[in-house]
């Protein structure tokens, strides 16, 4: 995933994204995609966050990241969970007014059969078994299990927003896209709120309020973030030494950035690229 509009290959027979995620203390920086996207947890733990929201998600837990919803999620441990994302060409078919539709974004364990988490829970584990053996015709099975999942969706657990809100929303996210867009351009140079609010011809303070609003996080943590990413990424990928990837990235900060570099992969970049040579020879 990247920290910018993330676009999503498609199955060419289910025409939706499905996949079994393995990772370890990954952070996965804010992004944003046209699809629904539905996280369901099967080991490990998982703090996420849609907008102001964070959830803490624990095995059977499900979280529901509507579409062009601002999210980031963080791993901790080993972390197991099955990745659904739906295209608008099904959505459109829920109703005329899809487009105002919001799912509700947290649905805990709840082990009542009547529950909508038990009942997409079981769904789940139908795309699951069905994408694992890929037997004769089972992309026309999971259609059918796809419709069922957006009916109980739509059915039980959904609601409809006011075309006026719907406007403003929009509206603000063009804004919060265009400074994500920014940063994505430009995270190896030095990067100020003035800068930014001046491209959006907004205040540095109102940018500042819209950013944490639809992020649930600083502007400046977003920054570091990416940074963190790629810092990560070239770690992992390349011989370079860690004071040049430090500079090229844009990272001036050690101190700051070694605290949040441990918090998120629990341990020194000396050491994560150690393990992850051990790993791969």
């Amino acid at each position: 995933m990247h920290c910018e509009h993330e676009t999503v290959h498609d199955d060419e027979l289910t025409q939706v994204y499905f996949s079994s995620v393995e990772n370890s203390d990954c952070l996965v920086p804010a992004h944003w995609h046209q699809h629904l996207e539905i996280l369901y947890i099967a080991k490990g733990q998982m703090t996420a966050y849609i907008n102001e929201t964070s959830y803490e998600l624990l095995p059977c837990d499900i979280l529901i990241v509507n579409p062009h919803d601002i999210h980031y999620t963080h791993a901790l441990g080993d972390c197991h969970y099955y990745l659904l994302q739906i295209p608008s060409v099904h959505l459109e078919r829920i109703s005329t007014d899809w487009r105002l539709l919001h799912f509700s974004e947290y649905l805990p364990r709840d082990l009542s059969p009547d529950s909508l988490n038990f009942r997409l829970g079981e769904t789940f584990r139908e795309f699951i078994d069905l994408d694992q053996n890929r037997e004769k015709g089972w992309h026309l099975l999971f259609f059918t299990r796809l419709y069922y999942f957006l009916y109980l969706l739509y059915t039980n657990g959904s609601s409809l927003l006011s075309a006026q809100n719907k406007k403003r929303t929009e509206r603000d996210f063009l804004r919060i896209e265009q400074s994500m867009l920014y940063v994505r351009k430009h995270y190896r140079e030095q990067i100020s709120l003035n800068q930014i609010a001046a491209q959006l011809s907004v205040t540095p303070e109102y940018f500042c309020r819209l950013f944490k609003k639809y992020t649930g996080q600083t502007f400046f943590t977003y920054v570091s973030q990416v940074r963190l990413m790629r810092f990560y990424q070239e770690l992992i990928q390349t011989d370079e030494s860690i004071t040049y990837l430090l500079e090229k990235n844009g990272i001036t900060n050690y101190k700051l950035f070694m605290r949040m570099f441990r918090e998120t992969y629990g341990t020194t970049p000396h050491k994560l690229r150690m393990r992850h040579k051990d790993r791969t020879c």
